[in-house]
């Protein structure tokens, strides 16, 4: 096996930490240098504020380019506050590159697959939210006013000066809608129907109120309105919260639907979103009845692989004008919205029961329940115990309440490798369903004088057929799988056949599989027959295989 690593030194990377936007790019152009056969490194394009967004292509160059393979799509942190996408992101880069010609599994992958994995698909809000003490989730562009920070009332600010924006609650005999739990004082629970006397509060963002006259004001939302995940072209609609003036208005949306369009080899699509613990999958805007069948039992396929190395649900989404949506709907390409991290999950609380539960009791049970996790696991601190503090318009208050970055939203330091290691597992699972076209075998037969019988074996061996899906041919993105017969300048002459062959699209072993009772296997390959004569010497000729997400193939053979 060639060695992959030149002299450069591997930088060192460590997963108990979010790395800023120099340091991420420190790292992937370490990356790059390191391993020069594997990786490239490009900008995909530029965000709002100008910095690079890059783009990562891992694959081995000397099994062919990362063009002529089937490719997947990875990327992260589209969302700003969502950092634990991208540090997946650089896990699976790390783990590919580390573990090439170490790993069978990894160099098959390397070797036969393109990974384009785009880490830090917004890297202006997810510094924001990195280095200072505010939470966005998306673009740092004011939107959808740009005054809007100029707007009368409540505005989160970091008041205290300690890093981080939390709750304030303010003590409210009469009107507070919230009370302290009697089984542990720091959970805040719904004041009962009819309940009097206290102590109840009201429950705002810590922040300062601008024009303050006193009560009542506003609680004015953030200043950075945009979600960047609900700016694609397919299902948008001008009513769609934090949707943009129009499709692809963002530029980094932008940088990510050319970059799709402009690799037609892309088969595979994964979006790292944090939270939750499960994969949203397609589509949205139709129930499962009317998605295509083959490729509904497909996706559904490709996520219990998912789901056996993360332990993640398979979940309908419920989300339009995604990423994902997008590439299924005008592109026919399989994605999930990966929805990465539960601190549910791991306190052992089902997050529906969390979210939707309506009784009282049954919601504080599970409040105590998470503290005496974080009490047990994380030392108590993904709690900030309520803290007395002179706020210059409201008086007394307290400041306290979860994490609001590293609890919640993003698994504390100390758990964040276990959910990197599993969900890079989970993406090599899905690059391994992508189809793998190859030639089988090539033969050349003598049939009378220098006349031959040149005939090859043409095969599709993954999982999902060479279009991937039958949406992909239903909206006509897909060319059909074509094999060509390679002659040299002269003294080989074609006799019969087309030197171009269209052979369709050849099925997965995925297509072998459907059927309640009967089994009809796969049409997973097809033979392509020339007849040439040679001139008086022996001459090689060679058969190309070309596909468009499957990946290409060549194999030679000698008329003797």
């Amino acid at each position: 096996m060639t060695e992959t690593r030149a002299n450069a030194k591997t930088p060192e990377v460590a997963f108990n930490r979010y790395y800023t936007y120099q340091e991420l790019t420190d790292i992937l152009q370490g990356i790059a240098k390191a391993y020069p056969t594997l990786v490239d490194i490009t900008p995909m394009g530029q965000s709002y504020q100008g910095r690079d967004v890059w783009m990562l292509t891992i694959t081995n160059k000397e099994t062919g380019p990362d063009s002529e393979k089937p490719a997947i799509y990875v990327e992260g942190n589209i969302h700003a506050g969502e950092v634990t996408a991208s540090m997946t992101a650089l896990y699976l880069i790390d783990h590919l590159t580390s573990r090439y010609g170490k790993d069978d599994a990894v160099t098959r992958l390397v070797d036969t697959r393109a990974f384009y994995i785009a880490p830090r698909v917004n890297p202006d809000g997810a510094e924001k939210y990195l280095t200072t003490p505010f939470s966005l989730r998306s673009s740092v562009r004011p939107y959808p006013d740009e005054d809007v920070a100029e707007l009368p009332g409540l505005h989160a600010e970091d008041i205290n000066g300690d890093g981080w924006i939390l709750q304030m609650r303010v003590r409210d005999d009469r009107r507070g809608e919230w009370k302290p739990s009697l089984k542990d004082e720091r959970a805040m629970i719904p004041r009962l129907p009819g309940e009097v006397g206290g102590p109840f509060y009201r429950i705002y963002s810590e922040g300062l109120i601008k024009d303050y006259q006193g009560e009542p004001f506003d609680v004015q939302p953030s200043r950075w309105g945009l979600d960047m995940n609900r700016n694609f072209p397919s299902n948008w609609d001008p009513e769609l919260a934090g949707g943009g003036p129009y499709p692809t208005s963002e530029p980094e949306v932008r940088n990510v639907v050319e970059f799709i369009v402009n690799h037609p080899n892309i088969g595979a699509i994964q979006s790292l979103h944090t939270s939750g613990g499960f994969f949203f999958r397609n589509p949205y805007q139709y129930s499962d009845d009317e998605m295509d069948q083959m490729d509904l039992a497909a996706t559904k396929a490709i996520a219990r692989e998912g789901q056996r190395v993360t332990g993640y649900k398979d979940v309908k989404s419920s989300n339009r004008s995604t990423l994902p949506e997008w590439a299924y709907e005008h592109y026919g390409i399989i994605g999930f919205t990966t929805e990465l991290w539960s601190v549910l999950g791991r306190a052992g609380i089902e997050m529906e029961k969390f979210w939707d539960a309506e009784d009282p009791e049954e919601k504080e049970d599970m409040l105590i329940k998470l503290l005496d996790w974080n009490d047990k696991e994380l030392a108590g601190s993904g709690f900030f115990n309520w803290t007395s503090f002179d706020h210059p318009q409201l008086g007394e208050v307290e400041l306290g309440g979860w994490n609001p970055k590293y609890f919640f939203q993003n698994p504390p330091p100390s758990f964040l490798e276990q959910e990197c290691h599993k969900n890079a597992h989970w993406l090599m699972k899905h690059a391994a369903a992508l189809p793998l076209a190859v030639i089988g075998e090539v033969e050349a037969e003598a049939v009378g004088g220098d006349v031959y019988r040149v005939s090859a074996l043409v095969e599709n061996l993954g999982y999902l057929s060479t279009a991937t899906t039958n949406k992909a041919l239903e909206v006509k993105v897909v060319k059909p799988d074509r094999v060509r017969l390679v002659l040299p300048e002269d003294g080989v002459e074609l006799v019969s056949g087309e030197r171009e062959v269209e052979v369709g699209n050849l099925d997965g072993y995925h297509q072998g599989q459907q059927g309640r009772w009967s089994k009809v296997p796969a049409k997973s390959s097809a033979r392509v027959q020339w007849v040439v004569k040679r001139g008086a010497d022996a001459a090689e000729v060679e058969v190309e295989l070309w596909t468009q997400r499957a990946g290409s193939d060549r194999r030679k053979v000698t008329l003797k």
